[in-house]
């Protein structure tokens, strides 16, 4: 995935993502370090996104027969 697509899939601007890391929009957009937040906010979003298959995953192995 790159940076475009979580973008796309997400609905978010260069602004959302910049106050993700507590910056300005034109401070994002201009900064040396850009690429390295993107790689960033991708990886987070991953993580998040696997934990939450797991946890689906995780409910629906559950034996929820009654057993006496």
């Amino acid at each position: 995935m790159d940076i475009k697509q979580l973008k796309k899939e997400l609905g978010l601007t260069n602004a959302d993502i910049a106050k993700f890391f507590g910056l300005k929009e034109k401070a994002y957009y201009y900064s040396s370090a850009r690429k390295r937040y993107e790689e960033s906010f991708i990886r987070i979003y991953s993580f998040l996104r696997e934990g939450e298959k797991k946890k689906n995953q995780d409910t629906t192995d559950v034996d929820t027969s009654a057993k006496g």
